[in-house]
């Protein structure tokens, strides 16, 4: 079975390629699954730090394969719609989860559940020449990969449903304004070099203190007050007797020293 992703390790970065180019990198049951594995793989190690998602050939998903889905769709057995979707959903929970951030390098077409594969990741760095769509009215079918959950939460309310419900297609510079991109670089190549330095900045921190983070920011967004200072508490009672806790304290005191002669 031929493989639907590349993996390169680069030092403490992983960068894992979607490569089915002649598809415009559209996800299947194999696909997800295989990123899921080098993802699970990366954080059960130690050697890896970070990681970045991007497609080959210029463009980083054009969502689900419609001859996959449709092969799917067209059968009797309900449940085996219902595993496909379990396949995208155990991708999702496991970006969302892993104490790695995830940095996705977007450029052109990022359609349907590819822009909400990449609005999962942690970061999100675009080309200039990137496309998006939530797509998924048109087809007549809802949004999927957790792009209902997530929009919402990052562009508001009613900015979600207007790219839901009329579902324009929308270019680089207008998703940088809504704040679905941290950065638009110029060419394909930018993008995806600026993801990978970004990465290697995240993978140089403090790997405890850098998951600890990333459970506390996306637990905040479906927490009360209370319950987020008491994971607060729980995080950071657990951080402070961490090494690099003790390290980091240690060289600002002895900075502050130096400063005060």
């Amino acid at each position: 079975m031929t493989s639907h992703i590349r993996v390169k390790d680069d030092g403490r970065v992983r960068i894992v390629t979607i490569d089915r180019p002649e598809r415009r990198n559209a996800l299947t049951p194999q696909t997800v699954a295989e990123i899921e594995a080098s993802l699970r793989e990366a954080a059960d190690g130690a050697d890896i730090g970070a990681v970045v998602l991007t497609g080959s050939g210029g463009h980083f998903s054009a969502g689900g394969d419609v001859d996959n889905i449709l092969d799917i769709a067209g059968g009797d057995d309900d449940a085996a719609l219902l595993t496909m979707m379990r396949a995208y959903h155990r991708l999702v929970v496991e970006i969302w989860e892993s104490r790695l951030p995830v940095v996705a390098a977007v450029s052109g077409i990022a359609y349907g559940g590819g822009i909400n594969l990449a609005l999962v990741c942690d970061l999100v760095i675009m080309s200039a020449d990137a496309r998006i769509c939530e797509v998924f009215v048109k087809r007549g079918i809802v949004p999927d990969v957790a792009g209902a959950y997530l929009l919402p939460r990052i562009v508001g309310m009613h900015r979600a449903r207007e790219l839901m419900l009329l579902a324009p297609e929308i270019g680089a510079e207008r998703a940088l304004e809504l704040g679905i991109a941290n950065v638009v670089e110029p060419d394909a190549d930018a993008a995806l070099a600026t993801a990978v330095a970004k990465a290697h900045e995240l993978a140089a921190m403090p790997d405890y203190t850098v998951a600890l983070t990333k459970k506390l920011v996306n637990r905040s967004l479906d927490a009360d007050l209370r319950g987020s200072l008491e994971l607060e508490a729980v995080t950071q009672a657990a951080a402070l007797r961490s090494k690099a806790a003790v390290d980091g304290f240690e060289a600002f005191r002895q900075s502050r020293g130096k400063d005060r002669r």
